[in-house]
């Protein structure tokens, strides 16, 4: 009779065994697909957003090795090829030889683009245009305004030590203002536009 019963148990704890790796299976499979689409929607959203700008370029991700390249093919470096570390020719520069306004443009896209696939409430950036002339500045400033707009329930926190007088915000958008830093000060005083 006990050995019986320990047989019985022993079926049953294989056959709960098979049904985990099974299980275990279905669920990487399905992580998987889920990783493959939300890098569809990285790769889509990113290459739309570079449009705005008539810039082109796109987004190698590989999630076995852990990499991400980005290819950026502004509107003047077009017509630009170069070989791949694979002998493949390229089109577009590495994001090593672009402008600082080009880096931090393509850089919001990128950063706009893989936030869609994100579930954070907040979503923040420090002085993410200082390397940006006026015109970059209210490209992404509009871009990223958008893309507050759309993303409901999410809150955007944007730091900036430039002026945004030259970007249109509209209404639903608040505006902090800090005064200049004095020396000695202790308390920061906040004043709103």
């Amino acid at each position: 009779t006990d050995y019986d019963d320990a047989v019985t148990q022993l079926n049953t704890a294989n056959a709960r065994g098979r049904k985990l790796v099974q299980t275990l299976n279905y669920r990487r499979l399905r992580w998987k697909k889920f990783r493959k689409f939300i890098a569809y929607r990285a790769r889509f959203t990113f290459k739309y957003l570079l449009s705005e700008r008539n810039f082109r370029g796109h987004v190698d991700m590989n999630h076995d090795k852990k990499t991400l390249e980005i290819h950026i093919e502004p509107d003047m470096a077009a017509n630009l090829s170069r070989k791949d570390a694979k002998g493949r020719e390229v089109k577009g520069r590495e994001a090593q030889t672009l402008s600082g306004g080009e880096k931090s443009f393509s850089t919001i896209c990128l950063l706009l683009s893989i936030w869609e696939a994100m579930g954070s409430p907040i979503r923040c950036l420090d002085e993410f245009d200082v390397f940006m002339d006026s015109v970059n500045r209210a490209s992404s400033m509009s871009m990223m305004v958008q893309a507050a707009r759309r993303s409901v329930g999410r809150q955007f926190i944007l730091i900036t030590p430039q002026s945004m007088n030259n970007v249109e915000m509209g209404d639903d958008v608040k505006v902090h203002k800090m005064s200049d830093p004095e020396r000695g000060q202790g308390v920061l005083p906040f004043t709103q536009e």
